[in-house]
């Protein structure tokens, strides 16, 4: 009886216990599945594992999990999973791509492991190699926090997985999981998911280099590169040279001899042998000579115009102009990268946070100083009510026409198509290696429509269809060039028509924004802001108001005040009250937003305008010694290199800030001390690749456009001698006028 009691409770206990352990399997499994996808992939792979080599070690995979081999829990913990912040916008599940990659490496770490306490394992490392995979979702929550971003209801998922796998693999296995309805987060918020996209990432670069746009950009960049070390070569050797027969012939000078310095030689300044450059006026030698970073550089750090044509406050208005742009950037182009993207919303809602909010009026700023720099200097030379008495023929004021038209778009274009190559290769590598997403599709959309950017026309279609999207100021600043450079040479003839003309102008913006806004039921809310850019930010007829204001300004600075303005100190001081309160009003009235769509249609129509009204009066006031101190500031020396880096600052800050994002491959917190933190590192950042390409792009290509409109016969109009200075170029120090400075 004894050992069939035994045996009976022997068999009860293994019975019992075996259950427990199945129970606890199914749990943990049950569990894994829930909270993991990638062990719910790889369950899915164990009922087909032979199927593929891919699902074979899916299922090694799931093995190794559950026997809690350490290279399975690597392969587990790299990968992305459902985390914190879900209702508050978090969509990015993006795990780590830098530690899938390491996984196979068998190289230890350079450290004291004697120090460590950590136990080496045969199942460190995975048996096969590894990919990883970014699963695209498209989920549709209603509890979530909504942005009106363009990733606002995409879930992006990062998958550590057997390199074996293919995208469709990986697809139908994705599919399958969240049509069951197995992820906890989708039963706790009810939520329906469905993959529409996945993308295998690639850790090497050997295809980036096998892409014709890679190739041209190469041999550009290589090209630039040579030309610049001839350039510089050449241009210290004559200047070595020019400096010796200088300092021969006053020599010869000081000791009483008769020197000829054709023949400088023969008093042993330069040795017998050696031959001065031959024909250095050619046309070649100074194309090469314009690429010397040795006067480029001494071009640059100039901060006087010899010409006096220039005014000094315009510096200091325009850097800062660009640091508030480059803030703002900053915080719009990080937005895909963010886990809490609701965060810079709600600090945009505190009164001080309207700088941020409301920060389209940086735009407006430098369509302004645009508008006002090309009609000051024209202005400066001719006084259209003189030349009306002696006005030019038709074909004159044609061939004026295209002159600068064609001078403008020469000077912008060379760097302008450098920068737009090098966005389209960068973001063709990021889309293929970084786990991140960035959501203009600029490697796509700038292969199909380069085009539209280089004829300055991209803004004239939908922003889903523009390359760069920063562009649109380009495009909007060149076609209200060429409406401004044709209403300055009509003023030489018909002024009165002119004057109407510009006026109406103001009239037409006015309007039709007033009249978009007021259709589409615009309120300006940050997401509204977003979502209406086609219909009233990015066309040229809703920003034209501050660049007619610009011109206005300048004829009255010039031509009727002769830059002078002597005001008594009450009226000083009451302007002084009015404006910035004008500008402050357009600043802050926004402010909670709640406001009515009469209302919102109405500020549009008058904001712009009215900003450049209160911009006009800053430019008088400190150009005519209305204002002193504010004067100094805004004329520092220091501010008139930094002013000529702000084209290509403008080109290259969107791209650092995404660049920085897509290279991290880790989602951002956003936050008061980061965001300022960011924001510093990337003006430094922008301000010294800026340097960087003015100096090997930018200003050779001023001096080649110089060179190229200074061989034809100048006219006695005088236009076409200063048409550098109105394009932003000038003679004496190759710098970028506020006509090419970017908002």
């Amino acid at each position: 009886m004894v050992p069939v009691n035994f045996c009976k409770f022997f068999l009860k206990t293994f019975l019992i216990f075996s259950a427990f352990v199945a129970v606890k399997c199914a749990v943990k499994e049950s569990f894994l599945r829930a909270h993991y996808p990638l062990y719910g992939l790889s369950f899915l792979g164990l009922q087909r594992e032979n199927a593929s080599t891919c699902f074979m070690e899916l299922s090694q995979l799931k093995r190794a999990v559950d026997a809690e081999k350490v290279w399975g829990l690597k392969v587990l913990d790299a990968s992305g999973a459902p985390s914190e912040g879900f209702l508050y916008g978090n969509n990015l599940w993006i795990g780590l791509h830098m530690q899938c990659k390491d996984l196979s490496n068998t190289k230890p770490f350079e450290i004291r492991n004697d120090k460590i306490n950590h136990t080496k394992t045969a199942w460190d490392f995975p048996p096969y190699d590894l990919a990883f995979a970014v699963v695209m979702i498209k989920h549709n929550s209603t509890v979530q926090l909504r942005m009106r971003l363009p990733l606002d209801n995409i879930a992006q998922l990062g998958l550590c997985i057997p390199k074996s796998c293919l995208e469709q693999d990986i697809f139908n296995l994705s599919n399958e999981y969240f049509k069951s309805n197995v992820l906890d987060i989708q039963n706790m918020y009810n939520l329906s998911m469905d993959v529409i996209n996945i993308r295998m990432l690639r850790d090497d670069a050997a295809w980036l280099f096998m892409l014709p746009k890679t190739i041209i950009l190469i041999s550009i960049l290589v090209t630039i590169l040579v030309l610049t070390i001839v350039g510089t070569v050449c241009d210290v050797k004559q200047h070595n040279r020019e400096k010796n027969l200088v300092k021969g012939h006053n020599d010869a000078i000081e000791n009483g001899k008769k020197s000829n310095v054709y023949g400088i030689s023969s008093i042993g300044i330069l040795p017998p042998k050696e031959k001065p450059f031959k024909d250095n006026k050619s046309l070649c030698f100074q194309i090469v000579k314009s690429f010397s970073i040795y006067s480029n550089v001494k071009k640059w750090v100039k901060t006087k115009s010899p010409s006096g044509d220039s005014l000094p406050v315009i510096h200091g208005l325009r850097f800062w102009a660009m640091g508030w742009v480059i803030f703002v950037h900053n915080t719009f182009f990080q937005a895909d990268f963010l886990i809490n993207p609701p965060h810079p919303f709600r600090l945009s809602e505190d009164f001080f946070g309207q700088i941020y909010s409301n920060s389209t009026y940086c735009v407006d700023t430098y369509l302004f100083l645009s508008g006002f720099l090309l009609a000051y200097l024209f202005f400066k030379k001719v006084n259209p009510h003189e030349k009306a008495k002696h006005p030019d023929s038709c074909f004159t004021l044609l061939s004026k026409f295209v002159y600068f038209t064609v001078h403008r778009f020469l000077r912008l274009t060379p760097t302008y198509a450098i920068v737009l190559l090098i966005c389209n290769v960068l973001y063709t590598y990021y889309s293929k290696s970084s786990a991140l997403y960035f959501s203009e599709r600029s490697e796509v959309i700038c292969d199909q429509y380069w085009w539209r950017n280089l004829l300055y026309i991209n803004n004239l279609y939908p922003r889903s269809e523009m390359c760069i999207s920063w562009s649109w100021y380009l495009s909007a600043d060149m076609q209200l060039f060429i409406i401004s450079t044709f209403f300055l040479l009509l003023s030489t003839v018909y002024f009165k028509l002119t004057a109407v003309l510009v006026f109406l102008m103001i009239f037409v913006h006015v309007g039709t924004t007033a009249y978009k806004s007021y259709s589409v039921g615009y309120i300006p809310t940050l997401d509204d802001q977003l979502e209406q850019l086609d219909a009233i930010y990015d066309l040229p007829w809703n920003r034209i108001g501050p660049y007619m204001v610009g011109l206005i300004t300048a004829y009255i600075l010039v031509i009727r005040l002769k830059n002078k303005l002597v005001l008594k100190e009450k009226i000083r001081l009451a302007l002084w009250v009015l404006f910035p309160l004008l500008n402050l009003w357009i600043l802050f009235t926004l402010y909670t937003r709640q406001l009515s769509v009469e209302f919102s249609a109405f500020y549009m129509g008058v904001s712009r305008p009215l900003w450049g009204v209160g911009i006009a009066w800053f430019v008088v006031a400190l150009s005519t010694g209305n204002a002193r101190l504010l004067e100094k500031l805004f004329s520092f020396k220091a501010w008139v290199p930094l002013g000529r880096l702000t084209y290509c600052a403008y080109l290259l800050n969107p791209l650092v800030v995404t660049m920085i994002g897509l290279g991290a491959e880790a989602a951002t917190l956003a936050s008061i001390p980061y965001m300022a933190v960011s924001a510093t590192g990337t003006l430094m950042i922008t301000m010294l690749l800026s340097f960087v390409v003015s100096m090997l792009c930018e200003s050779p290509f001023i001096s080649i456009t110089k060179i190229m409109f200074d061989r034809p016969i100048k006219s006695n109009v005088g236009l076409e001698e200063t048409s550098e200075k109105i394009e932003g170029v000038s003679s004496h120090n190759g710098s970028t006028s506020t006509v090419d400075t970017i908002a």
